[in-house]
């Protein structure tokens, strides 16, 4: 899996690609500008997490190990989409970038 890291202040941003390149894929079938939008407002809510990492939902119940310290933020203008976060100690790690019908406990190993 690719990943990318942007900076952001103090802290640093630690993503996976795949999730993003795969939901612009997707929008760019139908609407290549549409995907261009979408993928900059995800990138830019990203980066705003490692600015304000508090902000963003913590899981309420966690079943597991994992889903400790995980945080969820909806992107803003586009609400469907869902950013899956950690806090580290000197990064904000995202875990997932996915699309809010998609079934996200999966990710931690739930049926």
């Amino acid at each position: 899996m690719r990943i990318r890291t942007t900076g952001c202040g103090n802290c640093k941003v630690v993503t996976k690609a795949d999730d993003l390149a795969q939901i612009e894929d997707h929008i760019e079938a139908q609407d290549p500008a549409a995907a261009t939008r979408v993928r900059t407002e995800i990138v830019q809510q990203s980066i705003q997490r490692g600015k304000m990492p508090e902000k963003g939902m913590t899981l309420r119940a966690p079943a597991t190990k994992q889903e400790f310290g995980v945080r969820l933020w909806p992107v803003s203008r586009y609400r469907n989409y869902l950013i899956l976060y950690r806090v580290e100690p000197k990064q904000i790690r995202i875990l997932r970038i996915l699309h809010a019908a998609q079934d996200w406990t999966r990710f931690f190993g739930k049926t």
